[in-house]
């Protein structure tokens, strides 16, 4: 057999027909038809990855079906096809993805493999479709009874779903079957401890290695059982584990963060300051800023600062948005705003610094700059809850555009209902409209939500006054005054 060599970054649906009937048409495979086999599919894989960069996903989608189709002349080129085929399959929308899988399904060579359809039920699972992922995984271990790892897989869908009965049986059957694997420990550890069985959870983990990875989250499982004094004797044991200088920079973040959580700050500042490279470097600088800067040590906040802010954009977006809150904290909004007016030069219409801009305008009484921020940030996402709420609201404080205003708030409302600060927006706008009845209905609820607010205080305190209610906007006012000793919109209202 001679497949001839296609060297196109693109590959059509008849070139890939062609393809397969010249497979198809070879009663027995040499040892060189196999090496063309092997050309063939290598190809198809780098013409799939060149598509999927390209966003070009029809393109892919065929490349990759043409893969499955050459799945039974290639069985020695097949594990790495099928490694390949399942993040392949991910990165497509979701409706091509489907299409291939359903294909996929026709195929003889799928159906009767456990390995391959229980690559299709993990591809379901990206899409979060477990009910699919369900049925195709116990097609799996219907075919091969002792795949461990698709029973784990099933485990870990029946916890998604809630039958945590079938859960924990497929867990502890694959533990018994292999009670060294750290995948399935660690996996039923967690299912322990999220279903509230904490003791259980700590003696699944003390069986595997006890590395800083897994000693840092025996930590985490026993803070969130607000077991302190077993988080403590952890936390020491971590830091005494002896690792690889290799491995001497993990230790220290994940000891500095246990540090962190356990609220011993300074020494949590040391072990960030001792990582000095490796995948969690970045992650060690921002922790240590903003250390300093809650210990109000702010020109060493800013010292770490400056280095973010010549890293990847989620660090740097982060880095400027902390310095410019620090310049703010002493009262120099100007200097904060240029802040992030020069950040955004760097990253342009960045919604976070958008954002933050916009409020420093709107304290600094530039309210047009401000709305005219918050706009930007909607028309890029119209979906953004606190953007649309803000401008709701200052449009609002404003007297500007109410039924705008209102407008803006309500789908601020539809994304996020239960929001103290939207519901608020929501009864100052209707108190600014004249609905004062309606506006004190939404801040009391505002305030059932959030009573820690001054603001929801004095919206609510002058919709009381407005319906004539003033002995109970008095009785609001003298609790708002016994909370808020501090602030001056409060302190300024005389009964």
């Amino acid at each position: 057999m001679k497949v001839k060599k296609v060297m196109h970054k693109t590959i059509s649906s008849l070139t890939i027909f062609i393809l397969v009937v010249m497979l198809a048409s070879c009663k027995t495979t040499t040892k060189s038809d196999m090496k063309e086999i092997a050309e063939v599919n290598a190809l198809l894989r780098n013409i799939t990855v060149e598509a999927i960069k390209e966003k070009d996903y029809h393109q892919a989608q065929r490349s990759i079906n043409a893969l499955i189709l050459n799945d039974k002349f290639s069985a020695n080129d097949n594990q790495e096809n099928w490694k390949f085929i399942h993040p392949a399959l991910v990165s497509l929308p979701k409706d091509l993805a489907y299409e291939v899988i359903e294909n996929a399904l026709k195929s003889n060579s799928v159906n009767t493999s456990s390995d391959k359809l229980f690559g299709l039920a993990k591809v379901y699972t990206s899409f979060k479709d477990t009910e699919a992922a369900s049925e195709i995984v116990d097609r799996s271990i219907a075919l091969d009874k002792n795949n461990l790892d698709a029973i784990f897989w099933r485990a870990r869908l029946s916890a998604i779903k809630g039958d945590n009965k079938n859960a924990e049986k497929d867990f502890e059957y694959v533990i018994k079957k292999s009670p060294k694997n750290e995948e399935y420990l660690s996996q039923y550890a967690s299912f322990l401890q999220e279903n509230h069985q904490g003791t259980q959870a700590q003696e699944m983990l003390s069986r595997l290695e006890q590395n800083p990875d897994n000693i840092f989250k025996r930590i985490v499982f026993a803070l969130q059982d607000k077991n302190t004094e077993q988080a403590t004797q952890l936390y020491q044991k971590l830091r005494s584990v002896e690792v690889s200088e290799d491995s001497e920079n993990m230790k220290n973040y994940l000891a500095g963060e246990a540090a962190y959580w356990l609220e011993l700050d300074d020494e949590s500042i040391e072990y960030f300051k001792k990582v000095n490279g490796g995948e969690r470097y970045m992650d060690a600088r921002q922790m240590l800023s903003h250390l300093y800067y809650n210990q109000e040590k702010y020109d060493q906040a800013i010292e770490v600062l400056h280095q973010l802010q010549n890293a990847e954009q989620e660090y740097a977006v982060q880095a400027y948005r902390l310095e410019a809150t620090i310049v703010g904290k002493q009262k120099n909004d100007k200097a904060a705003i240029r802040i992030l007016t020069n950040s955004l030069k760097l990253i342009p219409n960045n919604s976070d610094l958008l954002y933050d801009r916009a409020m420093l305008y709107e304290a600094d009484g530039k309210t047009k700059k401000a709305i005219n921020d918050l706009e930007k940030i909607i028309e890029d996402n119209p979906e953004h809850e606190f953007a649309l709420n803000a401008l709701g609201y200052t449009m609002a404080d404003h007297d500007i555009d109410l039924e705008k205003a209102h407008e803006y708030i309500q789908k601020a409302m539809e994304i996020k209902p239960d929001s103290a600060a939207i519901v608020d927006s929501l009864g100052w706008v209707q108190y600014k409209m004249g609905q004062y009845e309606e506006a004190e209905k939404n801040l009391q609820k505002a305030m059932e939500l959030d009573d820690s607010d001054a603001e929801i205080y004095l919206h609510l305190y002058h919709a009381l006054i407005k319906l004539d209610k003033k002995e109970e906007a008095r009785e609001l006012l003298r609790k708002a005054k016994d909370l808020f000793k501090d602030n001056k919109k409060v302190l300024d209202i005389n009964d």
